[in-house]
């Protein structure tokens, strides 16, 4: 009896190791491969200049979005007529782009935070080659710092940072959404670290912001790519 419960003790660790690994070195099996090589094989070609950056950031390694969020951000912002966003961690301003252009329609802006001074210098050339300078704000600096000197309202917070800032960012969000505003965060499954009882630092810190979102606004999270968690003030 007690080597067969050890057999099964061993079996379940062998198990979990298995699920770390898999968690930890390959996002596509938070969804099925096939199906998540399908909808990637469907989607139309994305706007030229962000094709040009999604092949950059691949050669890179640079994180972005990728065409299915970024499409899901574009809608988003089109079906809620969103004329004022925010966006946290701009990167290369592969996703502030979408939203530019879902708001160029209403004749918005986007405002996008990012603290290293290069790739927001990177970012403001990207912008302003995809025709958004004038709709879409680059600025340099630590969001921690930023967000509270922001006077401005939002129907749309979306969050693309440091890991590790998430559960920080709920309460300075929630201050600057409309009522009804979006508040939308990237990264929420982390490779699906977030379901482990042991965690990485950052799968630690989204899974407590996931569990801060669910207590602060009516929401959800998509098992899409890395997992998107949406909220609604």
């Amino acid at each position: 009896m007690f080597i067969f419960i050890l057999c099964v003790f061993i079996t379940l660790i062998t198990l979990k190791l298995k699920l770390v690994y898999i968690c930890r070195e390959n996002m596509s099996y938070i969804t099925n491969n096939e199906i998540e090589k399908y909808v990637y094989n469907i989607l139309p070609d994305s706007p030229s200049i962000l094709k040009e950056l999604e092949k950059t950031a691949k050669s890179r390694n640079v994180p972005i979005v990728g065409p299915m969020i970024g499409r899901l951000l574009y809608i988003f912002a089109s079906v809620s007529n969103a004329k004022h966003i925010l966006e946290i961690g701009t990167a290369i301003g592969y996703s502030a782009i979408w939203l530019g252009l879902a708001v160029k329609r209403n004749k918005g802006r986007v405002k996008t935070i990012e603290i290293d001074r290069d790739i927001a210098n990177e970012a403001i050339k990207n912008i302003r080659r995809a025709g958004l300078a004038k709709i879409v704000e680059v600025i340099n600096g630590n969001a921690l710092k930023i967000l509270p000197k922001i006077n401005d309202k939002f129907e749309i917070i979306f969050i693309d940072d440091s890991k590790k800032n998430y559960p920080k960012y709920i309460n300075l969000c929630m201050k600057l959404l409309h009522k009804n505003g979006l508040l939308i965060a990237d990264n929420a499954l982390w490779r699906g670290e977030v379901a482990l009882e042991s965690k990485s630092e950052n799968a630690d810190s989204i899974a407590r912001f996931n569990e801060l979102l669910m207590r602060r606004m009516h929401s959800l999270i998509i098992p899409a790519r890395d997992g998107v968690a949406i909220g609604i003030k």
